[in-house]
């Protein structure tokens, strides 16, 4: 009997229980502590990893180490990077807020500023981050190593997963997190109406529309900028107060993950696949480390297939099926036909397909840049992994019994590709 989606992994007794092991010549730890090791040293041992810090450097010795204990030749990728979104999506609410309040003062100045705010919401919402450039960039990285084929070259896949943690806030507390979805939408319904609004106003004012009319469309703008306003509190709170968190599930368990799936391909290398292993650094951080790797290596990776781990240390693997909090972006319909065809003929462990509209993920940001991709993520009984971006998503937050899932669960969608499996796909 094959688990069902959203069911939790201690209830389930079929799971396979093998640990994939180095060979005799690895001077790898991780042969010794097992799947987990590289959980335990990142989210216990070095910590909160935010984009750009000292940890997340630590972190990628660490990865580096560990592949090179594989006989891997390894490369690091260097690039500057923002510490976290939050300081741009805060002025890009304060620009919308502050619009509506001089709107009555100066209706030019006022309504530039709403239609610049409206328009820079909707490039944070595709996570292109206007003012991302106002703060500090310190330096980030990315450990990328390869394994060749036994024979001639005929696909490329690209395994990623990125090294660094989120950041928490007050509302991504446990009992606060089902409202999110809810109150970003709120937030940009407030957004686009007060542009709207705004632009009536702002024509009503061109054509000199009567003084009571216009007072009281601003006074109606005054009510609806009111989540937006919450938001700029919401988001500066997170922004200065906002503290990295250990993040064993996002993401030390897709790091280790990565990290076995180059032991099983060093051992048994694949015949066909020319496979990349990338650990990136500021995921937390619009995705910078996938996007500088994507764009550097452009040439090398036309055509290639991206599958993303990301919080794959908690319930069964599921595969996001579409992509993004406003307008979605399908996964790669090749991938999610061949990680659905596995899903059905495998027996020992069940795959399903959710829809991820809660955040931008690396999958995200390769998926609107027309790459093809899909992320690999796990779930439980909830709808939302459990304590996600919340300061006990430790070390005990991970189930070595999932990491093994997930394991087995990349390894097929790989050998999949290699044998040719994505011509017989189809999408969900």
């Amino acid at each position: 009997m094959s688990a069902e989606v959203g069911s939790d992994v201690e209830d389930s007794d079929h799971i396979l229980h093998h640990t994939v092991s180095g060979g005799e010549d690895t001077r790898s730890k991780q042969r010794k502590k097992g799947i987990t090791w590289p959980v335990r040293h990142l989210a216990r041992e070095i910590g909160p990893r935010p984009p750009g810090s000292k940890a997340e450097r630590s972190a990628a010795r660490f990865i580096e180490k560990e592949l090179k204990a594989l006989g891997l030749e390894v490369e690091t990728q260097r690039f500057r990077t923002p510490v976290t979104t939050a300081w741009s999506e805060m002025l890009v609410h304060l620009l919308m807020v502050i619009g509506v309040l001089v709107f009555h003062a100066s209706s030019h100045l006022g309504y530039g500023l709403i239609f610049l705010g409206f328009i820079f919401f909707l490039l944070e919402s595709y996570g292109r981050s206007p003012f991302s450039w106002l703060q500090p960039h310190p330096r980030s990285e990315n450990v990328i190593t390869r394994i060749n084929p036994q024979r001639g070259q005929e696909r490329t896949v690209v395994l990623v997963a990125h090294m660094d943690s989120p950041r928490t806030a007050f509302y991504y507390h446990p009992g606060l997190i089902h409202f999110v979805r809810f109150f970003y939408l709120l937030d940009f319904a407030c957004v686009a109406a007060l542009f709207m609004l705004f632009t009536v106003s702002y024509g009503g004012f061109l054509l000199s529309m009567e003084q009571d009319v216009l007072d009281l469309l601003w006074h109606l703008g005054l009510i609806i900028a009111i989540p937006p306003a919450l938001s700029v509190i919401a988001l500066l709170f997170k922004a200065a107060a906002g503290r990295s968190i250990p993040g064993g599930n996002s993401n030390a368990s897709g790091v280790s993950v990565l990290l076995e799936l180059a032991r099983v391909y060093t051992r048994r290398q694949p015949r066909h696949v020319d496979i990349w292993l990338v650990s990136t650094g500021a995921a937390d951080a619009d995705a910078t480390g996938v996007r500088r790797f994507a764009r550097s290596y452009r040439r090398d990776l036309k055509g290639a297939y991206f599958v993303l781990l990301d919080g794959v240390g908690r319930g069964f693997p599921i595969c996001y099926k579409r992509e993004g909090r406003l307008l979605s972006f399908r996964a790669n319909r090749k991938l999610s036909g061949l990680a659905k065809r596995i899903s059905e003929t495998q027996t020992h462990y069940s795959a399903g397909f959710r829809r991820n509209s809660l955040y931008l993920s690396e999958g995200f940001h390769l998926l609107s840049r027309g790459r093809k991709a899909i992320t690999v993520s796990s779930r439980d009984e909830s709808h939302y992994p459990r304590f996600w971006r919340w300061s006990k998503d430790d070390y005990d937050n991970v189930d070595p019994r999932s990491l093994r899932l997930s394991l087995d669960f990349v390894i097929a969608i790989v050998d999949g590709i290699d044998r040719g499996d994505l011509k017989k796909t189809t999408g969900p």
